[in-house]
């Protein structure tokens, strides 16, 4: 056979090769997309406001912060109480104006001393005679993706000492309910969006839920806090000294944190009362700046509370955010 005609067949020989590597050989491409987002917002730099969620037939009680601003903030709460029979405080001491919650007793969660990982629902102190009566569920029940969902306040002017009072909830600043929902565990849920109630001053926009913050610990005494090692992190430390539940983190705009008190646990010995009762739960919430941090001492100097518990909460949380050199 001629030399060229060897060839030939030599070249379609690997042509024909090829082809049948080529018919095997398979590509697609599907689903190229691409998405622009261009976002803003028109919130304040700082900004908090405390919610209470309250439901009086079944005792739910959400108590947490929100920080509506852009940066983050510091957050404590203070619950004062008072318990009546016949419109009598059933705590002696003189000071007490039963119309006036500034008046009442701090609520001071137990126990004594380091025992425990987690403040108990009950008191200590001058207010202990209230435990036979009720106890308080701390913290929350739900966590990760099941965790509480909450409506973001509507009011968001950062001078406004409106709280986010829902249900029964009562907002001594407003005297009345401020947020919307009826105070019951869950009401609100996944997709659920709202416009507020009437309320002068608050956001004509529709809200979308959102969730709080995954909680770490539940919420655990000062002395119990030094036990852990002084942790810093999405959960309460409460100061058995003053009653401020220090949230031990900073708390990032947007944001809001875990609940501090979750119900209202009534007690046996409700029903041996002759007459009338009545158990009130005041919440006191504060925000700060790390700028204007020291606006939480001098409030406590001002009312004769020593600010060393709190100083160290907060000295804990800035070393946890400084870098190491």
């Amino acid at each position: 056979m001629k030399k060229r005609t060897k060839n030939l067949i030599k070249i379609g020989g690997l042509a024909a090769v090829l082809a049948l590597i080529g018919g095997t050989f398979a590509f697609t491409s599907f689903g190229q997309r691409a998405l622009n987002i261009t976002e803003g917002t028109n919130r304040p730099e700082y900004g908090g406001r405390v919610h209470d969620y309250f439901d009086d037939e079944s005792g739910n009680k959400d108590v947490f912060s929100e920080n509506f601003g852009t940066s983050q903030l510091f957050t404590r709460v203070k619950l004062t109480e008072l318990f009546t029979k016949n419109g009598v405080s059933i705590v002696d001491e003189p000071t007490i104006d039963v119309n006036d919650p500034e008046t009442w007793p701090t609520w001071i969660p137990g126990p004594s001393g380091i025992a425990g990982s987690e403040a108990a629902g009950t008191r200590i102190g001058i207010n202990e005679p209230i435990n036979q009566y009720f106890h308080l569920s701390l913290g929350q029940s739900t966590h990760g993706d099941d965790r509480p969902w909450f409506l973001p306040t509507f009011n968001l002017d950062p001078l406004s000492m409106m709280t986010a009072a829902a249900g029964a909830g009562f907002d001594m600043e407003h005297e009345g309910v401020t947020h919307p929902g009826d105070g019951t565990a869950n009401y609100w849920g996944a997709g659920d969006t709202s416009f507020a109630l009437p309320v002068a001053g608050d956001s004509a926009e529709e809200h979308a839920v959102q969730q709080v913050l995954d909680q770490e610990r539940p919420p655990l005494t000062y002395a119990q806090w030094l036990n852990a090692g002084t942790p810093v992190g999405n959960f309460w430390v409460i100061d058995q000294d003053t009653g401020w539940a220090y949230w031990a983190n900073f708390l990032a705009g947007g944001a809001a944190t875990s609940f501090l008190v979750d119900s209202k646990l009534p007690q046996g010995a409700l029903a041996d009362i002759e007459g009338d009762w009545s158990y009130q739960l005041h919440v006191i919430g504060q925000f700060a700046s790390e700028g204007d941090i020291s606006q939480f001492w001098e409030s406590d100097d001002a009312a004769g509370l020593s600010t060393e518990h709190g100083e160290r909460v907060i000295e804990e949380i800035l070393d946890a955010q400084t870098p190491a050199p």
